[in-house]
């Protein structure tokens, strides 16, 4: 129970806060307003308040000349910049449906989270609208654009209208910009569920970031559009998002991996669907390399609660690793499983929030299998599996002895490894490595052209293997 109610609200003059045209007393506190309420109210109690504030807003609603010198107006508000635009109890674990009225000069196109309720005419020439989304979503994600805007319809197969806003010197550039919007939406209807929301629009923006996920209003830098550029892997990644960010959304920063590593895996799995397997080996190897490049100088797991400045939670433990967590964990419990699961995950936690452990239950629940093994080791051991090892080939007992070690400076890692010992060979063999040394001996009627250690890039880890010990005979 409680008496007052702190809302996030920073650089804004505040005048009034009422409740039912009843004033209530407020005070200014270094990060936002408390208010005193006019009754106790509880947690799931609803009140209306409302809050009169003017200013300019020194982030979070950025107001600048566009790259064709044209003033716009766009939020951009990761991770917790609504504040410095309007009150709220900025965090992600708070959801709330949310409109927009935004009255604008009429050469002004104003796009927002929801389904556009009307455009009116003001009698100074200006235009007002109103925008309303009735879906919780975060308040990272509420957003409002105004810009010179040309527009591009879209088809889906489901239904759900698509609109590119784009700047209109880069309009003709629209489609090959940001590619196969329609297909990526299907592909993720088709695995996971519906769209989550009543239309998906992509818009040309001043985000500081490639593209920021908002709810069903998808910003993009806006230096990405023109003549022979594309955006399609942020696209994908974006989309993603929808499901997973936006509908199901972390509800602690640090589980932010919940976010990113579903949107980067996301951008992969439409490249399997959409260009097959070379494709989708390229997209994670590149997520693989950017992970490794990252953990040669920055140390800590994925859930790292001593970050305490949530920008530097936008790192490759994050998007690229988590990407690698969930192909792994696809890897260990099946195809039909995984999907299965993220599926049932995505229904379960839909316009609400979750942590790690919420979607580790349901992928055991799923799956059948315990999995604390896999999420403690990926998710709070830092680093990887550092490989080395040798091999040679007993000429008289007609085996084959391999030997590895895990070299890297964190605990070892419990693998389960696939060896192929003929170049392309469909068939594997299979072994536990449980500590940081294994030894596998297998038959093996002449030694291997090359023995390869996880053939088939199922595990993040490096493997150094060569076969420099001489082939031995059996001792008499």
């Amino acid at each position: 129970m409680q008496r007052t109610l702190h809302l996030n609200l920073k650089g804004l003059e505040v005048t009034s806060v009422t409740s039912t045209n009843r004033a209530l007393a407020f005070v200014r506190v270094s990060d936002g307003l408390l208010v005193h309420l006019p009754q106790t109210v509880a947690n799931g109690d609803t009140l209306p308040l409302t809050v009169v504030y003017a200013g300019e807003p020194q982030d979070g609603l950025i107001i600048r000349s566009n790259k064709f010198g044209r003033r716009s107006f766009f939020a951009d508000n990761w991770p917790d910049r609504s504040r410095y635009w309007f009150p709220s109890v900025d965090h992600p674990a708070d959801k709330a449906t949310v409109e927009f009225r935004v009255t604008l000069p009429s050469r002004y196109t104003v796009i927002a989270n929801g389904r556009l309720h009307d455009v009116s005419d003001e009698r100074n020439g200006n235009k007002s609208w109103h925008w309303i989304e009735r879906t919780p979503i975060p308040t990272y994600c509420m957003v409002i654009g105004a810009a010179e805007f040309a527009e591009t319809s879209v088809s889906s197969s489901s239904g759900v209208p698509i609109t590119f806003y784009t700047f209109k010197e880069d309009a003709p550039y629209a489609h090959e910009n940001f590619g196969r919007v329609a297909e990526m939406m299907a592909f993720f209807e088709k695995k996971i569920g519906p769209f989550p929301y009543e239309k998906l629009a992509l818009v040309q923006s001043s985000t500081r970031y490639g593209g920021m996920e908002n709810a069903s209003a998808i910003f993009f830098a806006e230096n990405s559009f023109g003549k022979g550029k594309t955006i399609e892997g942020t696209t994908a990644h974006e989309i993603a998002h929808q499901w997973f960010g936006d509908a199901v959304t972390a509800a602690d920063w640090h589980h932010v991996w919940l976010s990113e590593g579903f949107a980067t895996y996301g951008e992969a799995l439409f490249y399997e669907h959409a260009e097959g397997q070379q494709k989708f080996r390229e997209v994670m190897r590149r997520s693989r390399d950017n992970y490794f490049r990252f953990a040669e100088r920055a140390g800590g797991p994925i859930l790292d609660t001593t970050i305490t400045n949530y920008m530097q939670l936008l790192n490759a433990n994050n998007y690229a690793k988590a990407a690698w967590v969930l192909h792994m964990l696809r890897n260990v419990i099946g195809e039909d499983k995984f999907w299965q699961g993220l599926a049932a995950y995505y229904r379960q936690f839909k316009n609400g929030n979750a942590l790690t452990q919420h979607f580790q239950a349901v992928m055991e629940n799923i799956s059948g299998k315990p999995l604390d093994w896999f999420f403690t080791q990926w998710l709070q051991q830092p680093g990887y599996p550092k490989l080395e090892g040798q091999w040679f080939w007993d000429s008289s007992a007609k085996t084959v002895a391999l030997e590895l070690r895990q070299i890297q400076a964190a605990e070892p890692f419990y693998l389960p490894l696939e060896i192929a010992s003929q170049p392309g060979d469909s068939e594997k063999l299979h072994c536990e490595m449980k500590e940081n040394y294994l030894r596998f001996v297998f038959s093996a009627d002449k030694p291997p052209a090359k023995l390869e250690i996880d053939p088939d890039e199922k595990i993040l880890m490096t493997v150094k293997l060569t076969n420099e010990m001489p082939a031995k005979a059996s001792s008499q």
